[in-house]
């Protein structure tokens, strides 16, 4: 299945416009994002999910799977440990009730771990199969969202600073017409079928099939693609601030960026907040491809390109 071309049109382009919106007010955007802005992150979203219906793809037929199902997710995520103890603690608080039947995995590896988290079938699943991929426990114990997390996920932090300060600045009213948005998604309260036929009417399906768990989970994906680009769109906006505020000082007409100031020079919220450009979006995807790095650390202007275009979810 070939992935998908930003630049090219589709029948189903338009069809999550105003949900994105949503999302993109949830995670920081202006309550009135604009809708070229929201077009243009729905076309990088599915050419990203169809990207990752490949990787699901080769991994089920890899390791023989008759449908893509959690343990395709979470051999690709392996190589990214923030992600993966994301993604479990999502798994710990969807409501999946046959992820371990529709995984099969052998009963002794089940067996183990059914005690960690009662009543807890998917997430059992999720970390058994874990164990089963990494014997030395590492992935397990990342994983595992009961245990301590030692390692920084600066994205989650500067997002969450992001929306407190967003929220503090709103009165009631505006918080619970927040909270509505904020809980938009790609499933929830849509048609049934909608989310496939969004991703796959104009392309070939993928070569193993997912199962209805998979389905969903990429729906997750989704929203967490639209979280990742917010992100990284804010930081080109605080970039293009700090070299605004550079050129001032240079004139000696601006006070210069220090650590003790620098919260000043952070994006804030406000009913009249520009909302975030076609440009912000467009620059920080190409920045996101042109560095072999991490997310956040470094996202320079210039780096050496990968082979192809990377997955903001892995």
């Amino acid at each position: 299945m070939p992935a998908a071309d930003v630049s090219t049109n589709s029948s189903t382009d338009g069809w999550y416009i105003l949900e994105i919106q949503k999302m993109m007010y949830g995670f920081g955007d202006s309550k009135y994002s604009l809708k070229e802005t929201a077009e243009l992150v729905e076309k990088i979203v599915k050419e990203q999910l169809i990207q990752f219906l490949n990787a699901l793809s080769e991994v089920a037929v890899k390791i023989n799977s008759k449908k893509i199902g959690i343990k395709e997710f979470l051999v690709l995520l392996r190589h990214s440990p923030v992600k993966l103890r994301r993604f479990c603690t999502y798994l710990q608080a969807s409501g999946f009730k046959d992820l371990a039947k529709e995984d099969d995995l052998p009963k002794d590896i089940m067996t183990e771990f059914s005690d960690l988290h009662t009543g807890n079938k998917k997430l059992n699943s999720a970390l058994a199969f874990l164990q089963h991929l990494d014997p030395s426990c590492y992935l397990c114990n990342v994983a595992d969202p009961s245990k301590p997390f030692l390692l920084p996920d600066d994205a989650l932090k500067e997002r969450n600073e992001r929306i407190e300060r967003m929220t503090l600045a709103m009165e009631k009213g505006q918080y619970i017409e927040y909270s509505q948005a904020k809980s938009t998604s790609f499933k929830r309260g849509q048609p049934s079928g909608k989310f496939q036929d969004w991703l796959l009417k104009d392309s070939p399906a993928p070569e193993v099939a997912l199962s209805a768990t998979a389905w969903s989970i990429l729906s997750y994906f989704a929203y967490e693609t639209i979280a990742q680009i917010v992100d990284l769109a804010f930081i080109v906006r605080r970039d293009n601030m700090a070299g605004q505020v550079s050129d001032a000082v240079q004139r000696n007409t601006a006070p210069r960026v220090s650590p003790a100031n620098a919260d000043l020079f952070k994006p804030t919220w406000s009913n009249s907040m520009k909302p975030l450009q076609t440009a912000e979006v467009s620059e920080a995807i190409r920045r996101f491809n042109n560095t072999h790095n991490s997310i956040f650390s470094p996202f320079r202007r210039n780096g050496v390109p990968p082979p192809g275009h990377r997955l903001l979810a892995l």
